[in-house]
């Protein structure tokens, strides 16, 4: 047997999961060098084998190189390994975990994850045989019969959505057509995203704003804040409530939710910009929507 296999399988695993050596040892209660010393031909305490295992997703014949032995609940794992990351890195960490498992849940091979999947130093890049600087966003798509991934994998900026197919397909849970229009409608009138990015470089509590108050640092009139807002009240993205005050009773609107401007603008970037790639895998066959609308209109 190689006297360096367990190092080896724990950096192997230790990788397919996005954890740094830090991680590692973070969760296992030793420091990050420990980690170094093992994967580059050290070896554990014994009595630390359990605990490497299980924040790795693995058993500890696994570690050894060998089949077999109970199967870890990976789910149980990363609920476990995620408690032990300070609160603002694990979002980021959730991101590469899901990165990291991509490869092997298209080709079933371990191997796939650290060529196929690794991070980029940055999101964009550019055109270079273009006489006009031209920038394309780095994005991986992924589609199947079982449903779609897409995301960003770049340290400066990266995401992972996962939309896995309903039995009954997406559209019963599309928006009405209508409904886009007038939401697509109101984005479009003047300042009315400003207005927005506006509310939304506020600290995120349950701030109150009045049209006059808005008014000022947007540079429109009273009025126009005010139908801007009334407006965007009617799609819920603000909520209307009222204020009493010395001059009487005044409207005043606050914001619905919080989270969902940036992924909505993030997204809109990505169908609107050039760029992107495909992990080799089981590719989509059947189309995107099932028409069953359309279907239904051709045979009438």
């Amino acid at each position: 047997m190689n006297i360096n296999i367990l190092g080896e399988q724990i950096a192997r695993y230790r990788k397919a999961l996005g954890m740094t050596q830090e991680d590692l040892g973070r969760a296992v209660g030793i420091s990050a060098q420990a980690v170094s010393r093992w994967e580059c031909g050290g070896a554990p305490d014994v009595t630390l084998l359990p605990a490497v295992a299980d924040a790795l997703g693995v058993t500890t014949d696994a570690l050894f190189g060998r089949e077999g032995g109970e199967r870890v609940d990976i789910r149980d794992v990363a609920r476990r390994w995620i408690v032990t990351l300070p609160q603002d890195q694990r979002i980021d960490q959730l991101c590469r975990l899901v990165w990291a498992a991509m490869g092997p849940a298209m080709s079933g091979k371990l191997e796939d994850v650290a060529d196929t999947l690794a991070y980029t130093a940055r999101c964009e890049s550019e055109d270079e045989t273009s006489d006009q600087p031209v920038r394309w966003l780095r994005r991986t798509r992924i589609t199947t019969e079982g449903g779609v991934a897409l995301g960003v994998r770049a340290e400066d900026m990266s995401f992972a959505i996962l939309f896995p197919e309903p039995e009954e397909g997406w559209e019963p849970f599309l928006p009405d057509n209508g409904l886009c229009r007038r939401l697509f409608e109101v984005l479009a009138r003047p300042r009315c995203l400003e207005l927005l990015e506006y509310l939304y470089s506020k600290p995120p509590m349950a701030r109150r704003y009045t049209p006059g108050a808005i008014a000022r640092p947007m540079g429109l009139e009273a009025p126009e804040a005010e139908a801007l807002m009334d407006a965007l009240s009617g799609l819920n993205l603000l909520s209307k409530t009222e204020l009493e005050t010395e001059d009487g009773i005044i409207p005043a609107y606050l914001l619905s939710d919080e989270e969902a401007l940036v992924p909505f603008l993030y997204l809109a970037r990505w169908m609107t910009t050039g760029g992107g790639g495909f992990l080799n895998g089981p590719y989509r066959k059947s189309p995107m929507l099932r028409g069953e609308k359309w279907k239904e209109t051709e045979e009438n």
